[in-house]
């Protein structure tokens, strides 16, 4: 099995998310070469359902769709239109689970099928049942914007496939509008029933325990085997490194704070340092710069985070906290603590 991917960029998206947005687009007036300007993507995106797309060509295209339009209550609906059908086989497990707690469990574990654009953590307390998103990729309109989406459409299902009784039960999206969808925020307060749309420096779906734990009606144990392992089959595939640049950005990410030299790395890998540095070369990398990537992605979702810098360096393989500082200043042109105030801006 191999997997089709359209477009530039290391993460994945399914093109099933983007043509459901091309409808919105069309339903608004926006034509596919509105749409598809400055992308990379072609008029084949629109003919392949169910296709990877790169992550910076399908980021660009939802650019677009937001420069185009300016208003981000339409990412409620777009995340209102995203269906169990539209997660393809994540939704059909989800819809096979025994209870919303197992179906959310499937989320977090094989939600890569669909997006890899994400980092998706739960984080149950004895009351509550959090879902928390982190976005992979830099954007002001595109990242509020698919995560509200994203939010919206998880808390839409839950309300769909839940009880009775979980269906009266009040929910609450908290999301980061940052400085693109700042002007906006008013207008998405009381977007979804029985839901309450909050500004604030983080991303997360909060929902009742007493709602998520009681059967589904459409509880399979035979169909959630059968989906559970044509989704792992899927994630497997997604998650093999394409290049060496991949290859070793995952293998360095679980050997931190320690990153290995050069030449144990090629030791690692059954090759020479040389053989490996002209590899590097040959795919427009050095291993120093895979290095400063990994450890700049890491270092922005730790500053989201209540650690210290101190903390922050030690776990990143820095001696103290102000060397940790003078590389962020080089990766992100500002400070840590300027990034921090960013984030922490609207409390």
């Amino acid at each position: 099995m191999t997997i089709r991917i359209l477009g530039q960029g290391d993460h994945h998206i399914s093109s099933d998310y983007l043509i459901l947005l091309a409808e919105l687009a069309f339903e608004r007036g926006l034509s596919t070469s509105d749409l598809l300007k400055g992308t990379g993507l072609t008029e084949e995106l629109f003919l392949s359902p169910d296709t990877s797309v790169g992550h910076r060509s399908a980021i660009a295209f939802i650019e677009r769709f937001c420069q185009l339009t300016r208003e981000i209550r339409i990412a409620v609906e777009f995340g209102k239109r995203m269906t169990l059908s539209s997660h393809g086989t994540l939704g059909f497990a989800a819809q096979c689970s025994e209870t919303m707690e197992e179906a959310g469990n499937k989320v977090t574990r094989f939600m890569e099928t669909r997006a890899q654009i994400f980092t998706i953590k739960r984080e149950p307390t004895p009351e509550q049942r959090i879902l928390s998103v982190t976005p992979r990729f830099e954007s002001e309109l595109a990242a509020p914007f698919l995560i509200l989406a994203f939010l919206t459409s998880i808390e839409t299902i839950c309300r769909t496939l839940v009880g009775s009784e979980g269906k009266q039960a009040h929910s609450d999206v908290y999301i980061d509008l940052g400085d693109g969808w700042q002007h906006d925020a008013s207008s998405i307060t009381d977007a979804l029933p029985h839901c309450t749309i909050h500004q604030a420096p983080r991303n997360q779906l909060v929902w009742p325990v007493s709602a998520l734990l009681k059967p589904l009606p459409f509880f399979n144990p035979e169909m959630e085997h059968v989906t559970e392992q044509r989704l792992q089959q899927i994630l497997d595939l997604v998650k093999e490194p394409e290049t060496l640049r991949d290859n070793l950005k995952q293998q360095l990410a679980s050997q931190l704070p320690a990153l290995p030299t050069i030449d144990k790395m090629a030791e690692q890998l059954h090759m020479s340092a040389a053989t490996l540095n002209r590899k590097l070369k040959a795919e427009g990398v050095t291993f120093q710069q895979i290095k400063d990537e990994l450890r700049f992605e890491q270092a922005k979702q730790l500053l989201t985070e209540d650690i210290s810098l101190d903390a922050i360096a030690a776990q990143l393989g820095y001696s103290d906290a102000s060397n940790f500082i003078k590389a962020f200043k080089n990766w992100a042109g500002e400070s840590p603590a300027q990034f921090r105030r960013k984030r922490i801006k609207f409390l």
